[in-house]
């Protein structure tokens, strides 16, 4: 049986970052039943505005007869409710991007390249796909060492150690570095599939290397630049003059 479709929802907003009161756009269900009719299946579509910041996004809300929650109402008579299982698009980010990407290669050449593949990586995480994610990660490092300097005919190891002798990195971070091109590696070539907590290590590793390797730079040089320019317009300090003794001696 279809029912009218509410004016407003709530809804987690990816814009926004929680959950929110949304006005509901546009609506379309589809039903059915199975097994002669005993078990009773919906699936409601919801084009939705978000009431905070206007972000529009589809909701997808599965539900059947089935999977019940069971549970005492006010009255504290036992009572029970469907279970939704909601998806979006797009979907919700698994992992925030960084504030800097995008601004971390206005001075570098092919920059643009880098910021690609870090935005691949992020859509595969989003897409639930670990696999394609830790290979991008590997990528993102092929990409950035190149960007610093080293031959890219060079195998990975090689660049790593390219890296410290160009004072790009750390002992430290040449072996979370390695541990990254291992993973990435392990993926490409047997199929490992990292667990979330993993995918999250191995996205800290990238980040911090592209921070450090371009961000903290780029920032330190603007930075110089900006305070450069401030010197001279701040006034200096004012000496105080000291009064002559006017009394004979």
């Amino acid at each position: 049986m279809t029912e009218a479709a509410p004016t407003t929802r709530k809804a987690f907003c990816a814009d926004c970052g929680g959950v929110r009161n949304c006005d509901v756009r546009a609506h379309h269900q589809n039903y059915g039943d199975e097994g002669d009719g005993y078990i009773q299946w919906w699936v409601n579509w919801y084009v939705l505005e978000c009431r905070g910041c206007e972000y529009t996004f589809v909701q997808k809300c599965s539900t059947n007869s089935e999977d019940l929650r069971q549970f005492y109402n006010e009255a504290g008579e036992p009572d029970s409710e469907l279970i939704e299982t909601l998806s979006y698009w797009p979907a919700p980010s698994k992992r925030p991007k960084p504030e800097w990407l995008g601004d971390f290669g206005v001075h570098i050449g092919d920059a643009d390249k880098l910021e690609q593949a870090i935005e691949e990586v992020y859509g595969a995480l989003d897409a639930g796909l670990p696999i394609l994610a830790a290979i991008g990660m590997r990528t993102c490092f092929d990409v950035a060492a190149v960007l610093l300097g080293v031959d890219d005919d060079l195998p990975f190891a090689k660049k790593l150690d390219e890296l410290v002798l160009l004072q790009k990195i750390g002992g430290v971070d040449k072996d979370r570095l390695a541990l990254l091109v291992d993973a990435g590696s392990a993926s490409v070539h047997r199929g490992w599939k990292p667990k979330p907590k993993e995918l999250d290590t191995l996205a800290e590793i990238l980040e911090h290397f592209v921070f450090e390797a371009f961000v903290a730079p780029s920032r330190r040089s603007r930075l110089d630049a900006d305070a450069k320019k401030l010197e001279g317009k701040v006034p200096s300090r004012k000496s105080k003059k000291v009064k002559g003794n006017t009394r004979g001696p």
